[in-house]
């Protein structure tokens, strides 16, 4: 039996588009985009291209794009940046960001910067929280557009306003740095709208290749700690992956070009989802609900499972033939971390500890989605029943 796969927000399925793109790139193009002979030539000229194409597709020009190894790269280019500083200042985290950006609080911390983090009740931050957390020294301040695992939209426009209001009175620039890694395929995204510094993008989360990924950056601002051949502005240095770079921007193009019947797709989806789940009283949702006030993507919702383990009920969840996660996969290696998120939601420590997240694709079915609702409801009842005989 091939599990149905509900774990679209760890990482999706490569598309056939962006395999073919792969695979034909990587035999017409073989030279080093940097050597001077015609493969090399060829291979720059190319890359040229493609680079103007990530550029159009999410508003921007192409000198503010800048390749990387993925969105965890892109946010260690950010963060290591700061590092150059010689004042340290304040820089303001909110309290949902993913692990790549949180575990920079001890090195930070240790080079005499001020973090301080700002808690998300319900898996909102507000411009109001941001704007109370700035001070004449803040260097910089990290909000991701979509949360992992609540799937809640941040309003990056509205704290981008209280951060330029607030630097207007000091005069002194304030990064904005923000993730914006499950934003594509699931909402509208124009960088060149959201008044942001810096952005990162990983293409596994639209259907294209692992470990490629994109840095946006709105001025030539920052200084890479580790260095090179000069690839990439100077902020990546190493040989550009030409072939996974035209893969990812396939199933960029792909996914943008169809966004609209996706989202109503996958908004029809959540509706059934709910539906069927509110008939069971042993479920509750962690994410909004899709008809609630706050802004959400659809496509990922987490619920808790009253009284069963997390972990437990994935395993159970996958021998019944659904892949799910008991929250973002890269908290998955170390135990505790997806409580430590919700608990800065203000979710109670027994709901946290049995949450589990799904999320799901264009291609996933009505019938699929359906049979997941009855499957976690019917299951949640029988081990319900077995923890009370005990």
């Amino acid at each position: 039996m091939i599990p149905h796969y509900f774990d679209w927000a760890a990482t999706s399925p490569m598309s056939d588009r962006s395999l073919d793109i792969y695979v034909e790139t990587a035999k017409t193009y073989r030279g080093n985009p940097s050597s001077l002979h015609k493969d090399g030539k060829d291979a720059a000229r190319f890359l040229q291209q493609e680079r103007n194409k990530t550029a159009r597709l999410l508003g921007a020009s192409a000198r503010q794009i800048v390749y990387t190894g993925g969105a965890t790269e892109s946010n260690a280019i950010v963060c290591n940046s700061l590092l150059w500083r010689r004042t340290p200042g304040r820089i303001i985290i909110s309290a949902i960001e993913h692990d790549s950006i949180l575990q920079y609080r001890h090195l930070f911390e240790s080079k005499g910067f001020d973090v301080v983090f700002v808690p998300a009740p319900g898996g909102y931050v507000t411009p109001g929280d941001i704007a109370e957390k700035l001070t004449e020294n803040t260097n910089m301040v990290c909000v991701m557009l979509v949360n992992n695992v609540l799937g809640t939209v941040q309003d990056i426009k509205g704290i981008a306003h209280s951060i330029r209001t607030f630097q207007a009175t000091t005069g002194r620039p304030i990064h904005f740095h923000c993730d914006a890694v499950q934003g594509i395929g699931k909402m509208q995204v124009d960088v060149s709208s959201l008044d942001i510094d810096s952005a990162s993008f990983s293409a596994h989360k639209f259907q294209g290749p692992r470990g490629t990924g994109i840095l946006y950056q709105r001025g030539e601002t920052l200084q890479p700690l580790s260095r090179g051949g000069g690839q990439e502005l100077g902020l990546r240095a190493g040989t550009e992956h030409v072939a996974a770079i035209a893969a990812m921007n396939a199933a960029l193009e792909d996914t943008l070009s169809n966004l609209d019947d996706r989202l109503a797709h996958a908004n029809n989806l959540r509706r059934v989802f709910e539906q069927e789940l509110a008939r069971f009283g042993t479920i509750s949702l962690l994410s909004p609900p899709s008809d609630g006030p706050g802004e959400i993507v659809p496509n990922i919702c987490t619920i808790t499972v009253e009284g069963i383990p997390s972990e437990v009920f994935t395993r159970i969840l996958f021998d019944k033939g659904f892949c799910v996660s008991s929250g973002s996969a890269c908290s998955n290696n170390t135990p505790k971390k997806g409580e430590t998120l919700l608990a800065a939601c203000q979710v109670s420590p027994d709901k946290a500890s049995s949450a589990i997240r799904v999320s799901f694709g264009h291609d996933t079915t009505e019938d699929e989605i359906r049979t997941l609702a009855q499957t976690i409801g019917k299951e949640s009842q029988t081990m319900g029943r077995l923890t009370r005989r005990r």
